[in-house]
Protein backbone atom coordinates (compact mmCIF):
# COMPACT_ATOMS: atom_id res chain seq x y z
CA UNK A 1 0.00 0.00 0.00
CA UNK A 2 1.16 3.48 -0.76
CA UNK A 3 1.60 5.98 1.98
CA UNK A 4 -1.10 8.63 2.03
CA UNK A 5 0.10 11.85 0.53
CA UNK A 6 0.28 14.80 2.80
CA UNK A 7 -1.38 17.90 1.59
CA UNK A 8 1.02 20.80 1.21
CA UNK A 9 0.65 23.62 3.66
CA UNK A 10 -1.11 26.62 2.25
CA UNK A 11 1.26 29.54 2.29
CA UNK A 12 -1.33 32.18 1.49
CA UNK A 13 -3.99 30.86 3.85
CA UNK A 14 -5.64 33.71 5.71
CA UNK A 15 -5.68 33.02 9.45
CA UNK A 16 -9.13 32.93 10.96
CA UNK A 17 -8.36 35.55 13.58
CA UNK A 18 -8.73 39.26 13.93
CA UNK A 19 -6.54 41.29 16.20
CA UNK A 20 -8.00 43.92 18.44
CA UNK A 21 -6.41 47.24 17.60
CA UNK A 22 -6.79 48.38 21.19
CA UNK A 23 -5.15 45.53 23.11
CA UNK A 24 -3.84 43.13 20.46
CA UNK A 25 -5.86 40.13 21.66
CA UNK A 26 -6.48 37.58 18.89
CA UNK A 27 -10.23 37.14 18.27
CA UNK A 28 -12.21 34.87 15.96
CA UNK A 29 -13.36 36.20 12.60
CA UNK A 30 -16.97 35.94 13.69
CA UNK A 31 -16.46 38.17 16.73
CA UNK A 32 -17.73 41.73 16.53
CA UNK A 33 -16.10 42.87 19.77
CA UNK A 34 -12.83 41.97 21.40
CA UNK A 35 -13.19 39.18 23.93
CA UNK A 36 -10.59 40.81 26.18
CA UNK A 37 -11.31 44.53 26.21
CA UNK A 38 -14.76 44.64 24.52
CA UNK A 39 -13.82 47.21 21.88
CA UNK A 40 -15.02 46.70 18.32
CA UNK A 41 -12.80 44.64 16.06
CA UNK A 42 -12.12 46.35 12.74
CA UNK A 43 -10.74 44.43 9.77
CA UNK A 44 -8.48 46.63 7.65
CA UNK A 45 -6.35 45.75 4.65
CA UNK A 46 -2.99 47.05 3.57
CA UNK A 47 0.53 47.55 4.77
CA UNK A 48 -0.32 49.92 7.61
CA UNK A 49 -2.91 47.51 8.99
CA UNK A 50 -0.40 44.65 8.78
CA UNK A 51 2.21 46.73 10.62
CA UNK A 52 -0.32 47.70 13.28
CA UNK A 53 -1.37 44.07 13.74
CA UNK A 54 2.26 42.97 13.98
CA UNK A 55 2.89 45.63 16.60
CA UNK A 56 -0.11 44.52 18.63
CA UNK A 57 0.87 40.86 18.41
CA UNK A 58 4.36 41.67 19.67
CA UNK A 59 2.99 43.93 22.39
CA UNK A 60 0.51 41.24 23.49
CA UNK A 61 3.24 38.62 23.64
CA UNK A 62 5.49 40.97 25.60
CA UNK A 63 2.68 41.63 28.10
CA UNK A 64 2.06 37.91 28.51
CA UNK A 65 5.78 37.34 29.02
CA UNK A 66 5.92 40.09 31.65
CA UNK A 67 2.94 38.58 33.50
CA UNK A 68 4.50 35.12 33.36
CA UNK A 69 7.84 36.42 34.67
CA UNK A 70 6.07 38.37 37.39
CA UNK A 71 4.20 35.23 38.47
CA UNK A 72 7.38 33.12 38.35
CA UNK A 73 9.50 35.60 40.29
CA UNK A 74 7.13 35.74 43.24
CA UNK A 75 9.10 35.45 46.45
CA UNK A 76 9.57 31.71 46.87
CA UNK A 77 11.55 31.92 50.06
CA UNK A 78 8.78 33.64 52.00
CA UNK A 79 6.54 30.89 53.27
CA UNK A 80 3.91 31.72 55.81
CA UNK A 81 4.50 30.83 59.41
CA UNK A 82 1.92 28.03 59.28
CA UNK A 83 3.60 26.46 56.24
CA UNK A 84 6.98 26.59 57.98
CA UNK A 85 5.49 25.11 61.14
CA UNK A 86 3.79 22.34 59.15
CA UNK A 87 6.98 21.43 57.29
CA UNK A 88 8.92 21.43 60.55
CA UNK A 89 6.39 19.14 62.25
CA UNK A 90 6.34 16.73 59.29
CA UNK A 91 10.14 16.65 59.14
CA UNK A 92 10.45 16.11 62.89
CA UNK A 93 7.86 13.29 62.85
CA UNK A 94 9.48 11.54 59.89
CA UNK A 95 12.92 11.81 61.47
CA UNK A 96 11.80 10.57 64.87
CA UNK A 97 9.83 7.64 63.38
CA UNK A 98 12.86 6.78 61.25
CA UNK A 99 15.18 6.83 64.29
CA UNK A 100 12.75 4.72 66.34
CA UNK A 101 12.35 2.10 63.58
CA UNK A 102 16.09 2.11 62.90
CA UNK A 103 16.89 1.40 66.55
CA UNK A 104 14.30 -1.41 66.52
CA UNK A 105 15.73 -2.82 63.27
CA UNK A 106 19.24 -2.81 64.70
CA UNK A 107 18.01 -4.57 67.85
CA UNK A 108 16.19 -7.23 65.77
CA UNK A 109 18.88 -7.49 63.07
CA UNK A 110 16.21 -6.80 60.42
CA UNK A 111 17.66 -5.53 57.15
CA UNK A 112 14.33 -4.65 55.46
CA UNK A 113 13.06 -2.73 58.50
CA UNK A 114 16.38 -0.90 58.59
CA UNK A 115 15.99 0.17 54.96
CA UNK A 116 12.48 1.47 55.59
CA UNK A 117 13.70 3.29 58.70
CA UNK A 118 16.55 4.89 56.73
CA UNK A 119 14.04 6.00 54.10
CA UNK A 120 11.84 7.68 56.72
CA UNK A 121 14.87 9.24 58.38
CA UNK A 122 16.23 10.60 55.10
CA UNK A 123 12.84 12.10 54.12
CA UNK A 124 12.62 13.77 57.50
CA UNK A 125 16.15 15.17 57.23
CA UNK A 126 15.52 16.42 53.68
CA UNK A 127 12.31 18.13 54.81
CA UNK A 128 14.05 19.83 57.72
CA UNK A 129 17.05 20.75 55.56
CA UNK A 130 14.80 22.43 52.97
CA UNK A 131 13.52 24.79 55.67
CA UNK A 132 16.92 26.07 56.71
CA UNK A 133 18.93 26.12 53.47
CA UNK A 134 18.21 28.81 50.89
CA UNK A 135 18.30 27.77 47.26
Amino acid sequence: MDKPKKEPALLHHKPEIRLCLNCGFPNRDSDKNCMYCRTSVVDDAGLISWMRQTYYILRWRWQLKQRREKACTAPKGHLSFLNLLGFFIVGAILSSVGLYWFSGAVAENSFSSGLIAILFLSYGIITLRSLFIKK
